[in-house]
This record gives structure tokens, sequence and C-alpha cells, in this order.
């Protein structure tokens, strides 16, 4: 095989992912592998970090060998990977800690108490962000309260994703996009913030921080021990990579702010780009991110509320009647069942929440409403139902009135069904754009690293060579009011199960 790729590495809470794709956007090869997380005790979502790297060594080989390149022709490595979460390494770049990942919740109370004490207000002019549990600037008072030994042993405080760049190149750094997603950020001077520190009783460690390269810089080049590990050329050069809401936006195509970005896999994870952002905590519009676009944040509103909860359905209850199908064969069967069972026939409503909660911290999920009537196709519809309610309440949370955009790229596992695609369109009585192709944070990180080589000018000139669009999705007008009525109902849900959290309490 012949020509010039570029190879992007995704680390996602689920998978661990690498894609190869030449620069026109094709993906050559791609692998994933799962890495377990450990939860030793309620609320901690843990990994082994030598698992982690090695399971990113097995995702990079078997991609190589898989795509049947030659290695010389990788022009360069871009990596992106969840936020937030924490990687404390000593001298040696050694882990002194489990990795924590971004689900994490051990630090929610601490969450309250920087709510109720002020403490999320006096930040939030620096970093234009309100504080949830899995960020570095709930999770380092929490170890200075409660395992302080951690970080008396850390010299230096990572991402996943700097931690693993480190691996590949011996070169430590932070990157942009993710270091302004922490809350340890100050937006402005675009660093990190030695007052933010002060405010958090964490002064000692600021001088833990790595120093902070923009997305698009060389961040090292692969070292000989990586190259005979990964099968990779030494000396390819490896980007400093994406905040993984920022690669996949990138790969969607989103370069101005009249597109929504619409992502939806395990995570929903809704987003816009805007030049502006509110200091005025009283004014504040969801979270703020230094983006990949020059002169733009990326506002966002997300949570674990999306096709996990299908996957989950399909594990526990339809694997359990119909072992012998394969996850295709299951996919059509519920795709089938959606589309004969009306949108007007089905008065189940279900919450999401299998996973996580975009409502009160302790709201679980549910089926609601139902009746002896309601059948597999009623509970499989409400899923879907509840799923892209889900995004649109998001959407909705972004406080900028959907009319305001022309349309929305879509990804994550919902593009595999066009039922859940229109389904998305006549709930935002918006079109909905979806992609060629998949592994779309892989993709983004491979236009960033194209950049970073210079074998693309500028974004524009990644995105019009690496991005193609998929199918359109039109709204239907003659749906809109049935799923006005269903999204009421679905909030009103979400209010009673809040209600019925907190009488159990």
């Amino acid at each position: 095989m012949n020509g010039k790729y570029l190879l992007g590495i995704d680390n996602g809470g689920s998978d661990i992912k690498c894609a190869l794709f030449d620069t026109n956007g094709n993906k050559i090869g791609s692998y994933a592998v799962q890495v377990p997380v450990s939860t030793p005790e309620e609320g901690f979502t843990e990994r082994n970090g030598e698992d982690v790297w090695k399971a990113n060594i097995k995702a990079i080989k078997s991609c190589i060998e898989k795509a049947g390149v030659d290695p010389n022709d990788i022009l360069a490595i871009g990596i992106t990977a969840y936020g937030n979460g924490l990687v404390f390494v000593d001298e040696n770049i050694d882990p002194v800690y489990p990795v924590i990942v971004s689900t994490d919740g051990r630090a929610e109370d601490l969450v309250q108490e920087f709510k109720a004490n002020g403490t999320e207000r006096r930040l939030f002019p620096h970093t234009r962000q309100t504080l949830w549990s899995a960020q570095p600037a709930v999770l380092l008072p929490w170890f200075k309260r409660n395992n302080d030994k951690i970080l008396e042993q850390t010299r230096w405080i990572l991402s996943l994703k700097d931690y693993l760049r480190y691996k590949l190149t011996s070169e430590l750094y932070g990157e942009i996009t993710e270091g302004s997603s922490t809350s340890l950020f100050d937006q402005d001077k675009r660093d990190y913030e030695y007052e933010i520190f002060e405010i958090l009783g964490i002064q000692d460690c600021y001088e833990k921080m790595p120093k902070v390269l923009n997305s698009t810089d060389i961040a090292g080049h692969l070292t000989k021990e990586a190259a005979e590990l990964t099968g990779l050329k030494e000396g390819t050069p490896v980007a400093a990579g994406y905040f993984d809401i920022d690669a996949n936006a990138l790969a969607s195509g989103i370069l101005d702010d009249e597109q929504l970005c619409l992502i939806a896999g395990t995570w929903s994870i809704n987003e816009f780009l805007t030049k502006d952002a509110p200091r005025d905590y009283d004014l504040r519009t969801n979270t703020a991110t230094i983006s990949y676009l020059p002169g733009h944040f990326l506002m966002e509103d997300s949570s674990p509320t999306s096709a996990g909860n299908f996957n989950w359905y399909i594990e526990k209850i339809i694997r359990k009647h119909g072992k012998d199908l394969s996850r295709q064969e299951i996919y059509e069967m519920c795709n089938r069942m959606v589309e004969e069972r009306s949108v007007y026939d089905s008065s189940v409503v279900f919450v999401p929440f299998l996973f996580g909660s975009s409502a009160g911290p302790n709201s679980k999920a549910a089926f609601m409403d139902l009746s002896a009537d309601d059948d597999d196709a009623s509970l499989i519809r409400a899923i879907y139902e509840g799923v892209v309610f889900s995004s649109l309440r998001h959407v909705e949370n972004l406080q900028r009135p959907i009319s305001s955009y022309k349309s929305a790229r879509l990804s994550g596992g919902i593009t595999n069904s066009s039922v859940w695609c229109q389904m998305m369109a006549d709930a935002l009585q918006m079109p909905i754009q979806t992609l060629e192709g998949s592994q779309t944070g892989a993709k983004g990180a491979a236009i960033g690293a194209g950049i970073a080589c210079r074998y693309f000018k500028d974004l524009g000139d990644g995105v019009t060579k690496m991005v193609k669009p998929g199918k359109l999705y039109m709204p239907e007008e003659r749906n809109k009011e049935i799923y006005q009525k269903k999204y009421e109902r679905f909030k009103a849900a979400i209010e009673a199960i809040e209600l019925f959290t907190g009488k159990c309490r």
C-alpha cells in the first residue's frame, strides 16, 4: 500500500482506540482495546497505569499490522483522551497511584461544598467553569484532605494524554485545550493560575503542573524504545493533541459558530464554538474551554446519558433471549421494532441515568408510565427517545436558541441507526448531518497531527481534506408537536426522580 498517513490515538473511558488515515481522511485500519475500570470504593473509577500503556501499545501495533502500511509513510501521530481525571507520577514519570478516570465521583461532596461556600464563584472569573467531581481542581483538594501522602510522592500532575505522550516521546508537556478544562487555568492568561491554587489550598501543587503547549505544536518525537514496542518508526513527530471534545468537534468539521456539534456515544456531548464566554458567575453558560479554533471557546454541556444505556439493555436483557444473534443483527432487530412502533403509539418514558445523571447527583435511571400493553418495542423506543431527549435537554442548557444554529453534525454510536438519527432531527427540528467513517476522536487527533507536521496548512485545509459529510436527515414537521409533548413528559419524569431520590435519603 502506497501513500502518506496520519495516526490518531483516542483513549476513552471505555475503549482505547487507534486508527490510521490517509491524507484524504479514509480510514485504512483501526484497532480497539478495552482496559477494565476498577471501583475499589464507591465513587472511585480507576485503571492501572501500566495496563493502560500496554493497551495503547497493543492498539497501535495491531492497527499498523492490520493496515499493512510501511511505518516510514506515517507522517505524524496525534493523541486525544478523555479530559480531567488525573495521573500522579514521580521523578521517573512512574505512576504513584492508579490512573483516575473522568467518571470518578469520589469528590462529589467537595463539589457541593465549593458551591455552597463560594469557592466556585471565586474561581469563575478565571476559569469560566463550574466544578464537577473528576476535575483536578476538585480531586487535588480531595487528596490533600484524604490522601496527602500521594501528593507528597508526586513530582508531576498529568492528564492521561500527557502521560501517554511522555511514554511515546520521553518529553513532558501539558496541552492547552485539556489544561483549560481543569478549573486550574486562567482562560485569559491561557495557563495555570497560582491564585486558583491558593484559593483551593493546594499551592504546593502549582509547581507540579507541566508546561502547556498549543494543540498543534510538536511535543516530541517517537523514541527508539516506543518504536520497538509499537512497530512505528523512531523519530516520528508526535503532536501535543486535543481534549477529546475538541478532537470530536474538529473531526465533525465544526469551524464556525453556526453549527451545533452532537456526540452520542457513551456520553452525550453537546457543544458549539463562540468568541465569547461569560466571566460573570451569575451569567454562566456551561463549561467554557479554550478550543482548537484560534480565538474561540468551546461551550459544552454533557453527561454519560447516551447510547451506553442502549448497550446496557442489549447486554442485560436482549442477550439472555437472543444469544445466537450477532451485535449487528441485534441492532437491526431493534431498529425494525422502533420503526414499526409509531411515535404516537408508545407513551413509555425512559430516563437514561444508568451511568450518571444530568440532573441531581443521586438521580437514577427509570422507565415510567408502563402498562400491560407495553412490550420490548415500547421499551426500546423509550430508550431511543430518552437518549435523544437527554441531548435536547443539554442543548437547551447551552442557553442559546436552537433556531440560531443552521444545522447539527452528529457522531457516535447512534449514527449507526437511521431511525435514531431521524428521531434526533425531529426532536430538535433541525437538519442533522452525519459523517462518513468512524473513529471521529482519532480522526480529530490525526488532523491536528497533520497540521503539526505541516502537511496541512491550517485547520480549514485539514478539515477540507479529511472530513466527509454523510447522510443528511431533515426534520419532519408532522412530528414536531408529538416530540415536544414527549419531551415535556421526559422533563417531568426527571423532576419526579429527583423528588423520589430526595425522599429516600
